[in-house]
């Protein structure tokens, strides 16, 4: 299985990467050439850092409308990964409005309590609904 990582230039893909091997997948590739985005069996989309930012690289690169295609129409698994699952959203409200990728129907929205540290960086628990598809034989207690 041919694993790859868009490369948009705002992703830490060396720790992806890293990541992906220790979990036993060898063939990974970090990429923003088209054919080797279309040759993949399944797709990361990482990132950090400003939305806006994001897709302006991502616009400049030419990617949005590809990977809508690759992800609606051939139906290519994606993950998103901090920022990049953010950018799989309809739009952003960090820094003003701003387009995403439009892979989810959903918007992505600004914090507005004060009592919250941002940007937040860490590790959170997640508790899954019962039957995930997305923690499907994985331990949700370590």
């Amino acid at each position: 299985m041919k694993l790859v990582i868009v490369d948009y230039g705002m992703g830490n893909v060396k720790s992806v990467v890293s990541a992906m091997r220790y979990l036993g997948y060898d063939d990974v590739v970090i990429s923003n050439d088209f054919s080797i985005l279309e040759s993949a069996d399944k797709l990361i989309l990482p990132g950090v850092g400003n939305y806006a930012m994001a897709m302006s690289k991502i616009h400049d690169l030419d990617l949005a409308p590809l990977l809508r295609k690759l992800v609606l129409q051939d139906k290519k698994p994606i993950l998103g990964i901090c920022l990049g699952m953010q950018l799989m959203g309809a739009s952003s409200t960090e820094d003003g409005y701003n387009k995403g990728l439009e892979l989810i129907d959903a918007k992505v929205e600004s914090f507005t309590r004060s009592d919250l540290k941002i940007p937040h960086v860490g590790y959170n628990q997640i508790i899954p609904l019962e039957n995930s598809r997305l923690f499907y034989n994985i331990k949700t207690e370590l």
